[in-house]
């Protein structure tokens, strides 16, 4: 007898070194012989070449911002026009036709002139990704006495503000159905359009026939409404004149890097953005080498290529580099008002992911696409500012000074966020959930699920003492020299507080970072929830304030109710859960089954009926 041969294991292959893990890959699919393959060549996009064409020209005004249809454009091609949308989104007041014509031939002409033959209202569905229709700039010329209408070209205020498509068709909660489906764009008048390709995008709502929101975005854009509407009611009780009072947002977007070989190569990749079955690597990320390491040359090339496509569309993306992990990378922009931001945002992930298939790799943006390793994030820096009514600049609201009046705005705010936190944590829990984020929550520089506030050691210790009965001012949180002890190095001047990483709202000088947003999410919802939040605590302590209650008492009050939320410790101490819940009341929903189970409370549906 022949004895039975017995196969010895496949030997394990390392994966190329910019892919962070390959896993066992004959559990899916036959390797084929390696064949041999010539050397790559980098690609170049339209972007990357007309920033070569003379040094620094990615830096000029002609480049950047010259797919994007901004404000200057506008005023210049149509000022009266112009002068009419100013007030129009300010107030709220109706468009003249004649001036939607104006706004939209102006857009058309230099759409025309930038490449563009069509144009598409482009919105934010409540799936994770944006939905655009492609219409030409055509229309057929009626005024003909032809039979066969000759074509012609046209765009006009009409097609620019409105467009109507079938709203049962995405995700809708039941608000839509086949049998009564109609829902309809609009122009976000706030957020300007841009040019990608032979399209003009024009950033859009999306509502039903009914008015309800069947988007991200026409919900953000109401709740900075509403907190510009009690901001401003809130500020004035304080002596600021303001005239609005709006929201900023500076995304940061974290992600992993892969070929596109070994992306097609895994099915679970491909289908859940996430690996369910692998090997981990011989080293991850225990050496912390990657972490502002040297960047792979391939997805060096490819992020110079991302840069320069969002200057020609003028988002500000200043930083990338790379994150913890292995194959993690993350890069952000200047940050802007909170709609632009977003849509800067989802602009980016449809940008990043196509330029990637030219350079042959592969985006993935889920929240914990790896086991064992950090996962993505998508840092929310959040601040919210009053427009001085006198036109001569703004007041931060998250950011204290040397003097007494800022002192006293910062306390009352932070006063008020505290109490949202701590009154709707489980709206605030809401803002970052999905699978992938319960995976990411609480470990790998991810903050817990039990969401508190961190406005720093010493703000902490001057907001015990108001809640004691001490006066609003006394926190100038001065920064600090911080000295190298070298001569070649300067002295610097660093934040008051230190940075507490585990803290899922901590302070950051002049604005407040929700790091617990996942990096797949469309940051419209965390934003709509947080500014929703905000808004409640303003109208409360205003009401308060007209009630007859002295200003220093309405924030003691809002302090009364927020101070447990309200937490400057370790976020991964192990005794920080049950000092949460059972001494603090906070609550600790880890993952979305439980916190929506939560957010569908009376308390929470009155919230958002204000």
């Amino acid at each position: 007898r022949v004895p039975q041969q017995r196969l010895a294991p496949p030997r394990f292959r390392p994966p190329p070194a910019t892919i962070p893990f390959d896993g066992v890959m004959s559990i899916f699919k036959a390797q084929a012989p390696a064949k041999p393959t010539p050397p790559p060549v980098t690609p170049r996009t339209e972007a990357q070449e007309l920033a070569s064409k003379d040094t620094g020209a990615a830096l000029t005004p002609a480049f950047l911002g010259a797919n994007q249809f901004s404000d200057e454009k506008l005023r210049q091609a149509a000022p009266a026009a112009y002068s009419a949308l100013e007030q129009s989104r300010t107030t709220g007041a109706p468009l003249k036709k004649e001036f939607k014509d104006q706004i939209a031939k102006a857009m058309m002409e230099w759409a025309i002139r930038r490449g563009a033959v069509c144009y598409a209202h482009w919105f934010a569905p409540m799936r994770g990704c944006n939905a655009q229709k492609h219409d030409g700039f055509i229309d057929l010329d009626f005024s003909s006495p032809s039979v066969v209408k000759p074509m012609k070209k046209d765009f006009d205020g009409g097609k620019l503000f409105m467009a109507e498509t079938d709203g049962s068709s995405f995700p809708n909660g039941g608000l839509r159905q086949t049998h009564t489906a109609a829902a309809f764009n609009s122009w976000d008048m706030k957020s300007p359009v841009f040019v990608r390709n032979e399209t003009m995008y024009i950033p859009s709502c999306f509502v039903a026939w009914t008015g309800m929101a069947l988007d991200e975005k026409t919900p953000l854009l109401r709740s900075m409404g509403a907190i510009s509407k009690e901001g401003v009611r809130m500020l004035n009780h304080l002596g600021d004149k303001v005239s609005e009072v709006r929201t900023f947002v500076g995304w940061e977007q974290e992600f992993f890097v892969i070929s596109k070989d070994a992306y097609l190569r895994r099915p679970d990749l491909m289908a859940a953005n996430r690996t369910v079955i692998g090997a981990p690597p011989a080293r991850g990320q225990q050496a912390d080498t990657n972490y502002f390491g040297q960047i792979p040359p391939s997805v060096a090339h490819y992020l110079e290529a991302v840069q320069k496509e969002f200057f020609l569309l003028g988002i500000p993306m200043t930083t990338y580099h790379n994150e913890v992990a292995p194959g993690q990378h993350e890069l952000a922009p200047i940050f802007s008002v909170s709609n632009v931001a977003v849509d800067q945002n989802m602009l980016c992930m449809e940008l990043m992911q196509e330029l990637a298939d030219l350079h042959g790799l592969y985006v993935l943006f889920h929240e914990k696409p790896f086991q064992g390793v950090n996962g993505n994030g998508k840092h929310n820096n959040w601040s919210v500012q009053g427009i001085l009514a006198s036109g001569g600049g703004s007041l931060n609201l998250m950011k204290t000074g040397a003097n007494k009046e800022d002192q006293v705005r910062y306390t009352v705010a932070t006063a008020c966020l505290a109490r949202g936190m701590k009154l709707y944590g489980d709206v605030v829990r809401c803002a970052c959930i999905g699978a992938g984020n319960d995976h990411r929550l609480g470990a790998q520089e991810a903050p817990p699920a039990i969401m508190s506030l961190y406005p720093g050691v010493g703000m902490e210790a001057h907001l015990k003492a108001v809640a004691a009965g001490g006066p609003l001012e006394g926190y100038a949180g001065e920064d600090k020299n911080l000295a190298y002890g070298a001569a070649a190095c300067q002295t610097v001047r660093v934040n008051a507080e230190d940075r507490n990483r585990t803290a899922p709202f901590p302070h950051c000088g002049n604005r407040f970072e929700f790091r617990a947003v996942g990096g797949m999410q469309n940051t419209a919802h965390p934003n709509t929830l947080i500014n929703t939040v905000l808004a409640d605590s303003f109208s409360a302590w205003s009401d308060l304030v007209e009630g007859g209650m002295s200003i220093r008492d309405a924030t003691a009050a809002m302090l009364k109710d927020g101070m447990p939320a309200i937490f400057t410790g370790n976020g991964y101490g192990k005794d920080w859960p049950q000092v949460a819940v059972q001494e603090r009341g906070l609550l600790n929903l880890h993952n979305t089954v439980t916190a929506l189970d939560e957010f569908a409370k009376e308390k929470n549906k009155a919230l958002f009926s204000k």
